[in-house]
């Protein structure tokens, strides 16, 4: 069970009023956050949940605002779905209703008009959209590197590309122009958020053409793969997240200490090979900061503007 749907919600009775103001007393007093108007759940519960999860129980507590007909979507349907994301996940929760001529606003929850692809799963009795049509409306609203990182996520899981583009146009204009240029970045050769956020921000930046996760295969049988290749300047680049020195799964049994030497000898590797001009080395904290990925990235010889 998602931790989200252990948290337990205290929901305010219009008939039993004494029992509101208790809820109401708990809340000033600590005990209880309240998630939206006459909703509370517990503070302890609340603070393990990370921002999946709270936006999580704020869907369940907007529940049963929604029309028969109403999908999740969007931001909320992403959250059911494990769509990675960029931002912290927002307090307001998202739905779709078909024949609605425009957007509705109510406290916390935004009702959007439009024709969803539902995804034929429920999260406590509400369908939410596909993954494709929930990444192509996330894409359209985002920006650059969020509409590519949330379609990189679409493709690894197999959803068609040519299906992204269909339902983009579909949409309309607005926002079709952000999904066809994500996706001319996009690629499911990515193996990360962290990947598909540097070919996002390459992109801005106008590096020269990136090639994914390129193999050099050496005389003694070792095959090193690479998250990046630019190969008219013959540089490597590779995205360091912390996971790859601290995650179990990825070490495989090896110690950190043990993965960077590993890590060491590798890199040892590819700069010997006769073709590689050069090796730099990108993290998460290059990828918030452009102005910090530009001037890294030219440092290493890496051309971008």
């Amino acid at each position: 069970m998602h931790p989200a749907n252990a948290v337990d919600l205290f929901r305010t009775d219009p008939v039993d009023r004494a029992a509101a103001r208790d809820l109401q007393r708990r809340c000033r007093s600590g005990d209880l956050v309240r998630v939206r108007h006459g909703v509370y759940v517990g503070r302890d519960a609340w603070e393990g949940l990370d921002g999946r999860s709270r936006h999580l129980v704020r869907m369940r507590a907007a529940s049963p605002l929604l029309r028969p007909a109403a999908v999740w979507a969007l931001d909320s349907a992403a959250a059911v779905l494990g769509v990675p994301r960029l931002d912290a996940w927002p307090d307001r929760v998202h739905a779709m209703v078909p024949g609605i001529e425009h957007d509705l606003q109510r406290v916390g929850l935004t009702l959007h008009a439009g024709v969803p692809r539902p995804s034929g799963r429920h999260f406590h009795g509400v369908g939410f959209t596909d993954l494709a049509q929930t990444t192509v409306e996330i894409a359209r609203r985002g920006s650059l590197s969020t509409a590519v990182v949330v379609l990189d996520h679409a493709l690894r899981d197999g959803v068609d590309v040519e299906l992204l583009g269909r339902l983009a146009l579909a949409s309309g204009p607005w926002g079709s122009t952000r999904v066809a240029q994500a996706l001319d970045h996009c690629d499911a050769r990515h193996e990360s958020v962290g990947e598909s956020y540097f070919a996002a921000r390459a992109a801005e930046l106008r590096c020269p053409p990136i090639e994914p996760q390129r193999e050099f295969r050496h005389a003694d049988g070792t095959v090193d793969r690479v998250d990046f290749w630019l190969p008219r300047e013959g540089i490597v680049v590779e995205f360091d997240g912390r996971q790859k020195y601290e995650d179990p799964a990825m070490l495989a049994g090896r110690s950190s200490a043990g993965a960077v030497w590993v890590e060491k000898l590798r890199e040892d590797r590819i700069r010997a090979r006769p073709e590689v001009n050069g090796f730099v080395r990108v993290h998460w904290g290059h990828l918030v900061k452009p102005e910090l990925l530009r001037a890294h990235l030219r440092q290493h010889g890496v051309p971008c503007r």
